[in-house]
């Protein structure tokens, strides 16, 4: 197995953690669940690092995470992280590179679909591979991991015991968005769309479509086209910040790199994006003026 499929498998065994496992250094928060499908939904992320420590320092100031560790069944620390309003954001799973130097840090989300096993096999019949073939995760989940026809690498999972509501507020250092930056956006979305059995709304965004993943009228999930060929296509997570200027000038100020500050010309600059320490590259986002 592949050190990519190794920190897959990594990171969706942490699923099975939050759902039915307690962690070591505090009681389990109760995550706020309904049965009411939300496919399409990216209902939970994962941190793949190689050094958790190094994440821990940056990600802990800048977004007012704190955290618990526990441990993968089978073995092998996890990390959950804790927003300040006392949320679950996601997971840390630490995974050394290879002596090749190709650096595995990576923002790894899971896309909630009607089934696994018929998504798995659509993203083969479109063109992309699978990384981690589909497993059971006790009666918690099913989950696999692909690299869509685009060649971004992104989980699945059919849950088991419901999905996470969604919150009116999305408070500092949660899940803001997710978007993916697309070689092919318009065929790329249509694809993801087909696996949550919902639409793409489309909207323009200067010169360039804007590709909404929605499901029952929620939106879900963007595609965008990659900004240059250079880019590898990539699922990016934003994580909400009260002013992504300050917020970016903090980062770098904890060993991150700026890759995009906040322009005027870019969403009235409320987005930047961010490579942490370890390599991993992630978004911040400011609420709209107006918007709570």
């Amino acid at each position: 197995m592949s050190a990519l499929k190794k920190a897959a498998v990594a990171g969706l065994l942490g699923l099975l953690l939050v759902a039915g496992c307690a962690p070591q250094s505090g009681p389990m928060r109760e995550a706020s669940l309904t049965n009411v499908p939300q496919y399409g939904k990216f209902i939970w992320h994962d941190l793949i690092t190689d050094d958790v420590t190094a994440a821990k320092a940056f990600y802990g100031p800048l977004m007012g995470w704190s955290f618990e560790t526990t441990r993968r069944p089978g073995g092998g620390p996890y990390t959950l992280i804790v927003s300040s309003a006392g949320n679950y954001v996601g997971g840390m799973v630490e995974l050394q590179d290879p002596t090749d130097r190709t650096d595995y840090s990576r923002w790894l989300g899971y896309y909630a679909v009607p089934s696994v096993d018929k998504a798995v096999a659509t993203t083969l019949e479109a063109g992309g591979e699978v990384v981690v073939d589909a497993q059971n995760l006790a009666n918690v989940a099913r989950v696999a991991a692909v690299r869509d026809p685009d060649g971004a690498v992104v989980g699945l999972i059919t849950s088991g015991v419901g999905f996470p509501k969604d919150r009116a507020v999305v408070g500092a250092g949660e899940i803001a968005w997710n978007e993916l930056l697309a070689a092919s956006p318009s065929e790329v979305a249509a694809f993801y769309a087909s696996l949550a059995s919902g639409s793409v709304e489309e909207s323009l965004r200067g010169e360039d479509v804007y590709y909404v993943l929605s499901d029952k009228g929620l939106s879900r999930a963007g595609v965008m086209a990659r900004p240059d060929t250079q880019v590898a296509p990539l699922w990016l997570t934003y994580f909400a910040s009260g002013d992504a200027a300050l917020a970016a000038d903090q980062a770098s100020s904890l060993g991150g790199t700026v890759v995009l500050a906040p322009q005027a010309d870019v969403r009235d600059g409320r987005i930047a994006l961010i490579e942490d320490p370890t390599g991993a590259i992630f978004g911040l986002q400011q609420p709209a003026k107006g918007a709570q």
